[in-house]
């Protein structure tokens, strides 16, 4: 989920994964990021599983299931189609086109209360703007951070995409397992207070071009 955590050439990046890297570097641990598929994580680290998960949108019904540690950033979910798409797509003529989401995401709720008929789901975000680069779907429904940064990794340029319109926002955050003592936690957001103090967070933030 760039800009926050992926892999490039077979090793883990983003603003998160460092900001993760580097805790645990301060604490003294060599715990290193696994890159599960999104659905399975969540799953997982909701059902108790001792992981800390990033970056997660912090919605009502998740908010019983996960210990919510460092808000990331706040982002609008944002209906993107093709500018070459000779339709004149409105959030209202998407409701019966079909429309893709990130696998495991909370944010298709967004769609159906809206009226969004036919919703499909994909693994990652560079597979998003595949279907839509290939006229299999006709709009994303996605945070603009991610897909403007999958856009840019994977080298397509954003200015052939079109912002429709947002149905919704959420503040991302770094969060893990209720299962995880509260001693534990204190240790992880005493490293990032001090990493807050001293400058590192702003460096890493400014790195991946997070201004929020």
């Amino acid at each position: 989920m760039p800009p926050f955590v992926w892999q490039a050439n077979g090793k883990g990046t983003g603003f998160a994964h460092d900001l993760a890297q580097e805790l645990a570097r301060r604490l003294g641990r060599k715990d290193p990021v696994r890159f599960l598929p999104w659905a399975r994580a969540v799953r997982l680290t909701a059902v108790g599983e001792p992981f800390g998960i990033f970056p997660l949108a912090r919605t009502p019904d998740r908010e019983e299931q996960f210990r919510w540690l460092i808000p990331l950033t706040r982002v609008k979910y944002t209906l993107i189609t093709r500018q070459q798409d000779r339709r004149d797509w409105t959030i209202d003529s998407l409701k019966s086109a079909r429309v893709v989401i990130l696998r495991g995401s909370p944010i298709g709720q967004h769609l159906k209360e809206a009226g969004f008929s036919s919703i499909g789901e994909a693994t990652h975000y560079w597979d998003m703007l595949r279907l839509l680069d290939e006229g299999l779907v006709q709009a994303i429904y996605a945070g603009e951070p991610m897909l403007k940064a999958a856009a840019r990794e994977s080298q397509r340029d954003w200015s052939q995409y079109r912002e429709v319109g947002h149905l919704g926002e959420a503040t991302l955050y770094m969060a893990c397992a209720l299962s995880i003592p509260p001693i534990e936690v204190e240790r992880w957001m005493q490293a990032y207070q001090a990493a807050e103090l001293d400058g590192t967070v702003a460096r890493l933030r400014q790195r991946y071009g997070l201004t929020g």
